[in-house]
């Protein structure tokens, strides 16, 4: 009876653990992503059509409208490619699906602010820091619900720049 009664417990605390952990996992600070898995692949050109890019906080946003070559594709609305810092204060490319990720529509794509260090949603009003390359929402109801834009990965050889998921 008491290795039944020492079973019933230590099972009765394991499940009470899973609860407490899933709570916590529940009640955690991750960031949402809501944007939908599309293809992105861009080469960018730094000599040519994408110089502007070339300046610190240059930026440019590609939609498939756009775009030139066969196999390029531009994720759900567009990829916003920025030329930011990293960590260390060196300069760096960032690329982020342009789509608002708390209005989650492909029509609606944020704008890089005039200070060209936040993008900013026409329509939510949400503010995303792209400066740093993360992404993160700052004000507006993406902060609030902790939508951060969907980012893409970067590789840049020589002058060129390849985007990718």
């Amino acid at each position: 009876i008491t290795q039944k009664n020492n079973y019933s417990m230590r099972k009765l605390l394991g499940f009470g653990l899973l609860t407490l952990a899933g709570i916590a996992l529940a009640c955690s600070d991750t960031i949402e992503m809501r944007i939908p898995v599309r293809p992105v692949n861009l080469e960018l050109d730094l000599t040519y059509q994408d110089k502007a890019l070339n300046a610190i906080q240059g930026w440019k946003i590609y939609r498939q409208k756009d775009v030139d070559q066969a196999g390029e594709y531009t994720g759900f609305g567009g990829v916003l490619v920025y030329h930011g810092l990293n960590t260390t204060g060196s300069d760096s490319f960032y690329a982020f699906d342009a789509a608002c990720p708390y209005e989650a529509s492909s029509s609606v794509l944020i704008g890089v602010d005039e200070s060209a260090v936040y993008g900013i949603c026409p329509q939510c009003g949400s503010k995303f820091e792209l400066l740093n390359g993360i992404g993160n929402p700052v004000e507006g109801p993406a902060a609030q619900e902790r939508f951060q834009l969907k980012r893409y990965q970067t590789e840049r050889t020589g002058n060129t720049i390849h985007v990718f998921n």
